[in-house]
């Protein structure tokens, strides 16, 4: 996560010191156990249809940086 979105997972929040990882839970039963213990759902949420492009898109017309920098266009 800290190459992709720039934030270090295992800073302290409070103090900016360092975490360490003390365990890995794999089990499906325990994770579901944890979950359920604090109130938040243990099943997987149904999958949901992807949202379609814009129309701009979809018709063919423009490119989302063509749209913005009509200079950007030449380079399609």
């Amino acid at each position: 996560m800290r190459r992709s979105f720039g934030i270090d997972v295992l800073a302290c929040p409070r103090c900016g010191g360092r975490l360490r990882l003390l365990a890995l839970i794999e089990q499906r039963a325990v994770i579901a156990r944890i979950l359920g213990h604090l109130g938040l759902p243990t099943e997987v949420p149904a999958a949901r249809a992807a949202r379609s492009p814009p129309l701009a898109l979809a018709s063919g017309r423009a490119t989302p940086d063509a749209e913005a920098d009509p200079a950007l266009e030449s380079d399609l």
